[in-house]
């Protein structure tokens, strides 16, 4: 996804979601942005399903959400499935970082959210 500021790791899921694609389109962002600021914002906007996404790609999720651990600060998923919002709410106090999530209809909300400046160390 375009127009967020740099510090955002920002994409859009739909259909089947591949090992490649991931880690092309994600994990390869999300390392730029934690090098460069050392926090990591991230939106996140599913139109599929995590049942769509490959379990190699699922690993991957996994892999990179544990070595960024300390470096997530906002997290926004927006997804219309009300049962993957609530398990990533559950998450939240796990997890370094804020995490919020929005159905599709508040993307923009989410968005405002999520392009906040990073806090200063």
């Amino acid at each position: 996804m375009t127009n967020f500021p740099d510090h955002v790791v920002a994409y859009r899921a739909a259909g089947t979601v591949t090992k490649d694609e991931y880690e092309a389109v994600v994990m390869a962002r999300v390392d730029e942005v934690a090098a460069r600021y050392g926090k990591i914002n991230f939106i996140v906007f599913l139109e599929t399903g995590m049942e769509n996404y490959s379990l190699t790609a699922f690993v991957d999720y996994l892999k990179i959400s544990f070595k960024h651990f300390s470096k997530w600060n906002r997290m926004a998923i927006v997804s219309d499935q009300r049962w993957l919002r609530m398990a990533y709410e559950a998450l939240s106090p796990l997890v370094h970082g804020e995490i919020r999530c929005y159905p599709l209809d508040d993307f923009q909300t989410a968005k405002e959210w999520v392009s906040a400046p990073l806090p200063a160390d």
